[in-house]
C-alpha cells in the first residue's frame, strides 16, 4: 500500500500508474467531497500512451491519509477569520509537502520549456470539485513554503488545473441558495440520493447560454426527482454506477466534520486564495512558470458552469499587459462532453484532454 510519509508527521496515502521512460508529465489528482483516490482509477489504462503519469490522493480525513487532529479541526472551523484562513492554508500547503516528496522518491521529471515554446516533463496538480477550496492555497502563497521546497516547486510544477469546481470553492456569489443536502422539506434519509442524482446528472443547457456564457440565462430549477435522463439518455453517473464500485470509492465520514468546514468556509477567504492564485504578481515571481488551468464540463451542473464563466469574466476584466494584477496565465477549457464526473464516465477522453492541456 503506498503511502508517502512527510517529514511533519503527515501521512497520505496515493495511487500511481508509474513511471514511463523518456519525458513525462506527472497529474496528480485530488478528489472531492465523499469519494477517495479510487474515483479516478477509470484513468490508469490510457496513461502510457498519452505520456502522463497518473497519481490520485486521498485527501486527509479519508482512508490511510491522516485524519485532522482536534485542534486542526478547530481551526477550520474558528469564528475568527484569521484563525480559519491560516488553518486552510495550512492543509493547500501540505499539497506541496506531498509533489515535493513524490520528485524526491521517485525522481520524475522536471519541466523543461524549449526555445520554441514546447513543455516537457513537470507536475500537474489537478484539484476536482471541492478540493479546489484547500488547494488553491498552494499556489496563492507558495512564498509560505520552505525555501527547499519551493527551489523544487518551481523546477516541477507546470501548472494548477481545477476540474469542474463549483462556485463555492472559489469564493464566488452563488446564484441559487439550493443544495440537496440542506433542502429541510426534504427527509433526511433521502437527502443523500438526491444529493447523487443532482451532482451526478448530465444537463442540457439552453444554446443561448453556452453560447453568451451569460449566468443569468442558467436554469437554477432544482433537479426533478428522480432525475431524467438528459435529451442523449444519459443517467446520471452515480445511479449508474455498480454498487461495488460505488462502495469501494465513497467515504462519506468527513462530511460532518472537516468536509463541513470546507463546505462553509466563509467566501471570503476562499476568493482571496482564487485572487491571489490568479491576480497576484508577487505570488507568481514564486512559482513563474505555473499557469492556472480552469476546467468547465458543459454538461454538468450550474454550480460549476457558473464558476467558469465567472472566473473567466474577472479574469478578462482586469486583465491588461500594462497593469500587474494579472499574475499567472489562464487557460479555460471546456469539456463538451462531460458532467461532473468526466474520470469515471469518459475516462480515455478525459486523460487525452488534460495530457494535451497541461
Amino acid at each position: 500500500m503506498p503511502i508517502a510519509c512527510l517529514a511533519s508527521g503527515l501521512q497520505f496515502y496515493y495511487e500511481d500508474s508509474g513511471a514511463l521512460d523518456g519525458a513525462y508529465t506527472t497529474l496528480v489528482f485530488i478528489h472531492g467531497t465523499a469519494f477517495t483516490a479510487g474515483i479516478f482509477r477509470r484513468m490508469l489504462p490510457y496513461a502510457p500512451s498519452n505520456r502522463v503519469r497518473l497519481v490520485f490522493l486521498n485527501r486527509r480525513d479519508y482512508p490511510d491519509s491522516s485524519p485532522f487532529s482536534p485542534d486542526e479541526l478547530a481551526g477550520l472551523n474558528n469564528a475568527d477569520l484569521c484563525t480559519r484562513r491560516t488553518a486552510l492554508r495550512r492543509v493547500g500547503l501540505d499539497y506541496g509537502a506531498f509533489l515535493v516528496w513524490f520528485v524526491r522518491m521517485y525522481n520524475t521529471p522536471p519541466l523543461v520549456v524549449h526555445d520554441d515554446g514546447l513543455r516537457e516533463g513537470g507536475i500537474v496538480l489537478v484539484a476536482w470539485s471541492l478540493a479546489h477550496s484547500s488547494a488553491a492555497a498552494l499556489v496563492a502563497c507558495p512564498n509560505e513554503l520552505p525555501e527547499d521546497q519551493r527551489a523544487i516547486l518551481d523546477e516541477h510544477l507546470r501548472a494548477y488545473c481545477t476540474l469542474d469546481t463549483p462556485s463555492t470553492s472559489f469564493g464566488l456569489p452563488q446564484l441559487s441558495q439550493y443544495h440537496p443536502l440542506t433542502e429541510e422539506s426534504i427527509p433526511t434519509s433521502e437527502r443523500v440520493p438526491r444529493f447523487e442524482r443532482w451532482v451526478s446528472a448530465y444537463y442540457t443547457h439552453s444554446i443561448d447560454a453556452l453560447t453568451s456564457h451569460d449566468t443569468s440565462l442558467l436554469d437554477l430549477s432544482p433537479l426533478p426527482y428522480p432525475a431524467p435522463p438528459s435529451k442523449e439518455g444519459q443517467p446520471p453517473t452515480l445511479e449508474a454506477m455498480d454498487a461495488a464500485d460505488k462502495q469501494s470509492i465513497s467515504w462519506p465520514g468527513p462530511i460532518g466534520s472537516s468536509e463541513l468546514f470546507l463546505f462553509t468556509m466563509p467566501p471570503q477567504v476562499l476568493y482571496e486564495h482564487t485572487r491571489l492564485a490568479l491576480f497576484d504578481a508577487e505570488a507568481a515571481k514564486v512559482l513563474p512558470r505555473c499557469r492556472f488551468i480552469l476546467v468547465w464540463s458543459t454538461q454538468g451542473g450550474w454550480t460549476t458552469i457558473s464558476a467558469a464563466w465567472d472566473i473567466e469574466r474577472i479574469y478578462n476584466e482586469c486583465w491588461h499587459p500594462t497593469r500587474s494584477e494579472v499574475g499567472r496565465p489562464l487557460d479555460v477549457v471546456e469539456l463538451p462532453w462531460a458532467n461532473h464526473f468526466p474520470h469515471w464516465d469518459e475516462p480515455e477522453k478525459t486523460v487525452q484532454t488534460l495530457a494535451s492541456v497541461c
